[in-house]
């Protein structure tokens, strides 16, 4: 599984996309602002970091410039997360660098699959097994 870094101001977003992503079997390191997601990139070496486009310290833009101009990290895959989904941010989005894009609100049964896409095939996670499955 991925080792995946979540960098989302907002608290229920992160906790949902955090929960989903760690049920899918992946390591998630979380921060809440831009100064804290480069902080943590640079200490765990994300396979994918998934970047809030409007944080309260940078704009995502800001960040990815920041992560591309890094030896350690310009590699390192970034997907957008945006309540920004108006016509043509998907393109602004990718023509300024991320490697992908979500609209929020995330849609639970289809993210992790969303954010697998992203990730080399043996880093991937698995579906979710239901609580109530094994009934």
């Amino acid at each position: 599984m991925a080792h995946l870094l979540m960098i989302e101001d907002h608290p229920h977003n992160l906790e949902l996309m955090t929960y989903l992503l760690r049920a899918a079997g992946h390591e998630v390191t979380a921060a809440v602002t831009a100064e804290l997601g480069l902080k943590a990139a640079r200490e765990c070496r994300p396979d994918l970091i998934v970047l809030d486009i409007q944080l309260p310290d940078a704009t995502g833009f800001e960040v990815l410039d920041l992560l591309r101009l890094d030896p350690e990290l310009h590699d390192v895959r970034v997907v957008a997360v945006t309540a920004n989904a108006m016509v043509g941010d998907r393109d602004h989005a990718l023509s300024a660098g991320f490697d992908g894009y979500l609209a929020k609100p995330i849609e639970p049964a289809t993210f992790t699959r969303a954010i697998d896409s992203f990730l080399p095939s043996e880093l991937r996670g698995h579906e979710p097994t239901p609580s109530w499955a094994g009934d």
